[in-house]
């Protein structure tokens, strides 16, 4: 059980880090670090102008449903589909991943204060029979789920607010994605040089810019490159991040769906789901 523990804790941790870091994640996006095409010219000021009402769109979002493909630093290639709920506190993933530690297909569910991991028949062969592992979200170190309580709390328009700071934010030009018109911006964020400038007049919003910020200093990423689709309204239809981490490639695309639409998750069956907690506490009981 501690093997499976720790497998499902790394799932997660990479599922939801990145659907933050790429996951909840709602505007931002990227090129290849080390391409500063442009970077030489200064910001126009109309075009800061847009890609900022885009992240002031993003910020009041509450809900949002996403597709997601790339890959992730150490971990190989993920796909899939997610949603979820600020208010309240929800997330379900389903998403595939191939060629890292982890491969095959898996689920998470996040509702409240627990995580729910399920990998289908891998699960159940190694979980007696059932296909779902529950998770605390609490605080256990690098190894485990550390973080994911901050991860969770976040929302979509912490990584689009680095863009408009960048020093080569630039607009690219009018692009159709998926039938919808929408205007493509593009801009190189230096790391180092975006925690120096100031987190923002609105605390709250403030201190998930800083925490996005140093979840990319963890992953040892010094340059990152965004790439935004706004349409309509201002509203982001899709993002891409680009760069080089000290753990390897970073490359993750999003494409969002429904925004502020209900989204209900429901926890698995307790008869289907295995509590690692619990069965600790059950045995440390017998054992006085």
């Amino acid at each position: 059980m501690t093997y499976r523990s720790h497998t499902a804790s790394r799932v997660v941790g990479v599922l939801l880090a990145g659907a933050v870091l790429s996951g909840t994640a709602a505007c931002t996006a990227g090129g290849a670090a080390g391409d500063h095409s442009g970077a030489s010219r200064r910001p126009d000021a109309t075009t800061v102008a847009a890609v900022q009402r885009a992240v002031t769109k993003g910020t009041g979002l509450n809900s949002l449903s996403y597709r997601v493909s790339g890959k992730v630093p150490g971990q190989g290639s993920v796909k899939g589909k997610a949603s979820f709920s600020l208010r309240p506190r929800v997330v379900e993933m389903r998403m595939t991943a191939s060629g890292g530690v982890q491969e095959g297909e898996f689920s998470v569910r996040l509702v409240g204060d627990a995580v729910y991991v399920g990998g289908g028949g891998q699960a159940a062969a190694v979980l007696g029979g059932k296909h779902w592992l529950k998770l605390a979200m609490t605080d256990q170190g690098a190894g485990g789920l550390g973080g994911m309580q901050r991860q969770a709390d976040q929302d979509p328009a912490a990584q689009a607010s680095l863009l408009p700071g960048s020093d080569d934010v630039r607009r690219v030009g009018e692009e159709t994605v998926d039938g919808v018109r929408t205007t493509h911006y593009a801009g190189v964020v230096e790391v180092a040089e975006a925690a120096k400038k100031p987190a923002g007049k609105r605390p709250p919003a403030g201190e998930r810019r800083t925490k996005v910020i140093e979840q990319y200093e963890e992953l040892g990423v010094s340059e990152l490159k965004l790439d935004l689709w706004v349409g309509p309204g201002d509203r982001t239809v899709k993002f891409r991040q680009r760069a080089r981490s000290t753990q390897g490639p970073l490359d993750m695309s999003i494409r969002f769906l429904d925004v502020n639409k209900p989204v209900t998750v429901q926890a698995p069956p307790a008869s289907d789901t295995v509590d690692p907690e619990r069965k600790l506490k059950e045995a440390s009981r017998r054992l006085g």
